[in-house]
């Protein structure tokens, strides 16, 4: 496994970038290789926490005001795009340093993600919303949903659901139990 990155002209971007080689195949086409994409998302001035946030949506004003009261000055990382693996986000926070994680990720890929947490030394986090309204049409910001607090995601058939932010949990196991069907 072999990843590379890049920085922008700007230096505030970090793409990063999997290659993937089958028998007798050329990749000299970057565009064809899955990106992920790592931004400064917020910054105080003399952070002294940095979080990863691994979504392909931003985190809104109340997640950032909530992580400032918790924890004081901080920077934020945006991390979108293809996520490779769980060991992926663990070389990332290897690499700039970060004691937070939040994923918004499919729920075996966070469980990986706690476990790597345990042996690396970082704290997983996980943002809970609560939906408070359900709607046929987009929701219009200021009207339908207050942006600093709530996001919106388009579900099935045109609805669309309104998501309150309420708080952090600190994800310590995810535990799947089943029996015999």
């Amino acid at each position: 496994m072999s990843y590379d990155y890049f920085i922008d002209s700007r230096g505030e971007r970090f793409i990063y970038f999997r290659r993937y080689y089958l028998p007798g195949e050329n990749m000299s086409n970057k565009s064809q290789i899955p990106k992920v994409e790592i931004k400064e998302f917020y910054s105080d001035e003399s952070p002294k926490h940095l979080i990863l946030w691994v979504s392909r949506h931003p985190p809104i004003k109340v997640q950032i005001e909530t992580l400032k009261r918790k924890l004081g000055s901080i920077r934020v990382l945006q991390v979108s795009g293809l996520i490779p693996s769980a060991e992926f986000v663990v070389e990332l926070v290897k690499k700039f340093n970060a004691e937070y994680v939040v994923p918004v990720l499919p729920m075996s890929f966070i469980a990986k993600l706690v476990d790597l947490a345990k042996r690396n030394g970082f704290t997983v986090l996980y943002a809970e919303m609560e939906m408070v309204k359900q709607m046929n049409s987009e929701p219009k910001p200021n009207i339908d949903y207050d942006p600093a607090k709530e996001v919106f995601i388009k579900g099935y058939e045109g609805t669309y659901k309104v998501m309150r932010f309420k708080t952090f949990h600190v994800i310590k196991a995810v535990k799947l139990e089943l029996e015999p069907w």
